[in-house]
């Protein structure tokens, strides 16, 4: 068996045995589990303490759980087997054994090694049988409370071990307030020591904790946004307070915290979606496209602001995850805002968040804005040209002196975004009427990118139509292969009004309602039949005849000359080289 259970009380089995023999004036001897001699008051070589007994009846009793009462050892029956059988030097003893958990763990046992003794044991042996239990008792109590201390020890360091581990600042206070303990979190955290704190006042440390309320109502609080002032400098936490009652008494308080920005950090990387907009997914071959990818990822692994200025749909959201996921700031937060689509007095909450009762309805503990929640990261603020002037103020604070204020607070908060922002406005023109600010405009232009209309890259357009048609196969599930030439030709002849995004949802809407595995012309949406149509009934061109209508558009646009050729290719989506051979071919003077 294991490590005796009794050598653990040791020290308090003594004290039992050398009690009971000042009483009674008999030796005592307790044995473990395995027969070996705890505690012995004396009686001879046989009772040495660390040495295993010699006779059988204290075996008897460990193996039967029962007390034996001897009054002629050496001739009992449990004696027969003994090497001191008729010859044992005890002339009497009774035996009990010693319980812990409903299990035998020794045997103590009372001995007389004298005549004296042993007529003492037969007067008063039922007496003395009923003593001995009752010790037996008391020293089962000993192992019980050494036991239950031990446990509750290991407990202790347990618990000292996980509160210690815990990625959440933990602090103990007593009933006035008083710090008993702290872990490895709060000190880095509140950026204090534990040696340097402990056992003052919570409220000397930190004033602006509200742990009084918890301490004179016993009523708590979970999960409150609050600004701590500790040596002079605002730390920003998310925290929660549980009193602690005894018998209906609060005889302290628990208090947990965590650094505001790492729990928003810790919220983006549960609720944001796995974004892989690289610039390789932005589809094109066009001269103006691949010179627009090439120049923003020149500029994505820098800090500096971008605008993107376009027309609706052309992809400049696309463009700008791009951006984020090509910079330094990969790992951090991406977030964007349409400044246009939603309601003006709902935007600033959006933006800036709010504190609590900031107005009527908001949120009991509050709500981080955008630019909070894009911390370390990336804010994309989409048809910034339709910001409301007031709002560009705090805009323009925020690009300056990098903090952002809640409404309703009083406290600014230190944040490190890159904005990039985007318009299909043109923004010079409303500084000139007064609908931008000037010095908004300025901060925001550092690095303008024009992405080009979908009409501009007139090459590209065979080339997104496949491209969507196995995107919106695999959603939809049709073994849709492509479109018929006519269908095609008719896509490409169309001005696109609405871009990429138009041409994308017009590829899902032909697929659904295709009825082969081509799309033909009686799928497509009707306002482009329509216009199609139309454009027929003006003036019907063939394929070839409406190329070189619009080479000589474009060339005539951008004149002859070998500048100008380069701006109509660009124009037109194809390189130099084709164009001349497009001149040739239709003999273009």
């Amino acid at each position: 068996m294991g490590k005796s259970i009794l050598v653990d009380v040791q020290e308090e089995v003594n004290l039992v045995a050398e009690a009971i023999k000042s009483v009674l004036d008999l030796e005592v001897i307790v044995y473990d589990h395995d027969g070996v001699v705890v505690a012995s008051t004396g009686g001879g070589q046989h009772a040495i303490v660390g040495e295993t007994v010699r006779g059988h009846i204290i075996k008897e009793v460990l193996k039967t759980d029962k007390p034996i009462f001897n009054l002629d050892p050496g001739f009992h029956e449990v004696c027969k087997s003994c090497i001191l059988h008729k010859n044992c030097p005890e002339k009497a003893d009774v035996s009990f054994p010693l319980k812990h958990d409903g299990v035998n763990v020794g045997v103590i046992s009372l001995t007389a090694f004298s005549e004296v003794q042993k007529e003492e044991f037969k007067e008063k042996h039922l007496v003395l049988s009923n003593y001995l239990g009752k010790m037996a008792d008391l020293i089962s109590s000993k192992i019980n409370a050494k036991s239950l201390l031990k446990k509750y020890l290991r407990m202790f360091q347990m618990l000292q071990v996980a509160i210690q581990s815990m990625y959440e600042g933990i602090i103990a206070v007593d009933q006035n307030g008083y710090i008993l303990e702290l872990n490895h979190s709060a000190e880095k955290i509140l950026k204090v020591k534990r040696s340097e704190i402990l056992t003052l006042n919570i409220l000397d440390i930190i004033p602006d904790l509200p742990i009084a309320k918890v301490l004179s109502t016993g009523k708590g609080y979970s999960d409150v946004e609050f600004s701590l002032q500790i040596h002079r400098k605002t730390i920003q936490v998310v925290g929660s307070a549980i009193p602690l009652v005894h018998d209906g008494h609060i005889i302290g308080v628990a208090i947990s915290f965590k650094d505001l920005t790492e729990v928003q950090k810790l919220a983006y990387s549960i609720t944001s979606e796995v974004d892989d907009s690289t610039f390789d997914i932005i589809v094109g071959k066009s001269p103006s496209i691949l010179q627009a990818k090439a120049t923003t990822k020149q500029i994505a692994a820098t800090d500096s602001t971008i605008i993107f200025l376009g027309e609706s749909g052309t992809g400049k959201e696309l463009f700008a995850r791009a951006v984020h996921q090509e910079s330094q700031r990969v790992n951090k937060p991406f977030r964007a805002i349409n400044c246009a689509a939603i309601p003006e007095h709902l935007l600033e909450s959006e933006l800036f968040g709010y504190s609590e009762g900031a107005f009527t309805g908001a949120r009991k503990k509050g709500k981080p804005g955008k630019f909070e929640m894009a911390n370390g990261g990336t804010i994309f603020l989409d048809e910034i040209g339709d910001m409301p002037l007031h709002l560009q103020v705090k805009i323009l604070r925020v690009l300056e002196e990098r903090k952002v204020e809640r409404i309703g607070s009083n406290t600014s908060l230190d944040i490190d975004v890159r904005v990039v922002a985007a318009t299909n406005k043109n923004l010079e023109q409303m500084v000139h009427d007064g609908e931008f600010r000037e010095d908004l405009f300025y901060r925001l232009n550092v690095i303008p990118l024009h992405i080009p209309p979908l009409r501009q890259r007139v090459g590209d357009i065979p080339v997104l139509l496949h491209h969507f048609i196995e995107h919106y196969v695999n959603i939809i599930g049709k073994p849709v292969r492509g479109f018929t030439p006519e269908a095609e030709e008719c896509l490409c002849s169309y001005s696109w009004p609405g871009n990429i995004r138009e041409l994308q949802n017009t590829v899902e809407y032909a697929i659904n309602m295709a009825e082969s595995n081509w799309i033909k012309i009686e799928n497509l949406p009707s306002r482009i039949r329509d216009r199609n149509h139309q454009s027929h009934l003006e003036q019907t061109f063939t394929l070839a005849e409406m190329e070189e209508k619009m080479i000589k558009n474009a060339l005539e646009k951008y004149d002859d000359t070998l500048n100008g050729k380069k701006q109509a290719a660009k124009e037109l989506g194809i390189n130099v080289a084709t164009l001349y051979r497009k001149i040739n071919k239709f003999a273009i003077n």
